[in-house]
């Protein structure tokens, strides 16, 4: 016959390993949705920066109003396409560290039909795809040739932002990063 002390010991050895289980459990779930909240945010950011370095010319394009004005560079158009991210996320993201956020921007550009004219990038950190543009388009297979039969440029934008690493640190490994990359065929 067991006596009551044994079970109460029995009770709190269960009830200690399945908060142990709960915990991580929770931690784990935490960890996902904050992951997926930057994730949307970066989705969605990624796309829009693409599409506006896709519409710069009809949107920024003060040579309209001012033709003595220089042809912005690559450059330029990535700098303020970085700046209009990072002020959206400084917005979106109460505890947003600019330090953690690192980005590429690449441009594929043709001359014709089928030869690369210009390959660019501009980077930041250690935020970049498996693959360059170039690499990806693999001969124009991401262009197409537009009804005045020369081959259209792609942009791709990918973000990256470092977030707290809660089920990281508790299993020992790195799961912080978070990425997004969106591709666009301009005008």
């Amino acid at each position: 016959m067991s006596s009551i002390s044994t079970k109460r010991g029995n009770f709190t050895v269960e009830f200690a390993i399945v908060g142990v289980f709960f915990s991580l459990l929770f931690a784990f779930s935490g960890d996902v949705i904050i992951k997926l909240s930057y994730k949307g945010k970066l989705d969605r950011l990624s796309f829009s920066a693409a599409s506006i370095l896709k519409e710069k010319t009809q949107l920024y394009d003060t040579r309209v109003f001012d033709p003595s004005m220089p042809v912005p560079t690559f450059s330029d158009d990535a700098k303020e396409v970085v700046d209009i991210v990072t002020s959206s996320l400084e917005r979106s993201i109460s505890a947003f560290d600019i330090n953690q956020f690192n980005y590429t921007i690449e441009a594929l550009t043709y001359s014709g039909t089928d030869v690369v004219e210009s390959f660019l990038t501009e980077a930041s950190g250690g935020c970049s795809p498996s693959q360059n543009l170039e690499m990806l388009d693999n001969g124009g297979n991401l262009s197409v040739v537009s009804s005045w039969g020369r081959r259209t440029p792609i942009y791709r934008v990918t973000l990256c932002y470092d977030t707290n690493n809660w089920i990281g640190s508790l299993l020992g490994t790195d799961f912080t990063r978070v990425s997004s990359s969106s591709v666009i065929i301009g005008r």
